[in-house]
């Protein structure tokens, strides 16, 4: 009977100890995922904060540049002239495209070349209020463009009666300027209004253009409408955060914040293998480890 006893006793102990291990091990492993979690996350939220200072840098310059060439231009009334400054205005500052612009969205640039100008917004009351515009614009036959515009010029030429001048740049060019290289140029962004609609585009190939953030969602991911809502919701109110999210079938961090520009918001998204590939060797090795050490026992 004793034996019996002690044999029992000797179970109990190496069961004990075997949970108590398990719980060390699940206890740990949660540590670290939560630990690797907030840093990915805070790597995620330094490279937004970089990227935004940039846009700001980006917005300032181009707007006060536009200022200073729209005061220029009042003073000068030949047509070569123009032109010849508007050239050399480009080369000054890289743009792609320089737009005399009506509040309706009519354009006419300096070859005579014109058109209608598919601004995001509406801007008449914005140019009416004097006030200066950054909206997506859409051109037949070119790539999604980047408008920044002022009302602070105002006149004719070659017969247009414009309200405002502008200047574009495409997509990639925005892009290229934001310089978003995060985790070996794996983490993909995006600059939205509140609304979801994408003002700039630096995103996987394999979803298209995207024009709208929650689109993606909708089509990509496995989100509620309820969790999307709150997510919307979250945006409007300007709030920074963080969460997992799956996109065709893939665990991504997706952090977000406002940015300084407008009410656009800025995400960041980056998948979980990419970022967590050090930290989830690390775990393999530690748990190979407790396994030998448990069977020893």
């Amino acid at each position: 009977e004793k034996h019996v006893i002690r044999k029992r006793l000797k179970i109990a102990v190496f069961i004990a100890v075997s949970l108590g291990i398990v719980l060390m091990v699940f206890r740990y492993f949660r540590y670290v995922s939560k630990t690797v979690y907030d840093e990915s996350v805070s790597h995620l939220t330094e490279v937004l904060h970089q990227s935004d200072q940039m846009l700001r840098e980006l917005t300032n310059k181009n707007l006060t540049y536009l200022h200073i060439w729209g005061e220029n231009l009042q003073n000068i009334s030949g047509e070569d002239e123009i032109r010849d400054y508007i050239k050399k205005a480009q080369e000054d500052a890289g743009f792609l495209e320089f737009f005399f612009l009506s509040s309706d969205g009519d354009y006419k640039m300096a070859t005579g070349e014109t058109g209608y100008l598919g601004l995001q917004e509406n801007i008449e009351e914005d140019i009416r209020q004097g006030n200066d515009v950054i909206a997506n614009a859409a051109v037949p036959g070119k790539s999604q463009l980047l408008v920044f515009a002022t009302p602070k010029a105002h006149g004719i030429y070659q017969g247009f009666e414009y309200d405002a001048i502008a200047i574009a740049y495409e997509n990639a060019d925005i892009v290229k300027v934001l310089d978003i290289s995060a985790f070996n140029g794996n983490a993909q962004s995006f600059v939205v209004h509140p609304d979801g609609r994408v003002v700039v585009d630096h995103s996987s190939g394999s979803w298209g253009n995207v024009y709208n953030f929650f689109g993606v969602l909708s089509e990509h991911s496995d989100m509620t409408e309820k969790e999307t809502l709150a997510l919307s919701e979250n945006f409007k109110a300007g709030q920074a955060d963080a969460m997992l999210v799956n996109l065709d079938g893939k665990n991504y961090y997706l952090v977000y914040e406002k940015s300084d520009v407008q009410d656009w918001i800025f995400l960041g998204l980056v998948n979980e293998d990419i970022v967590n590939a050090g930290m989830n060797s690390l775990q393999l090795s530690t748990l190979i480890l407790v396994v030998v050490v448990v069977l020893c026992i």
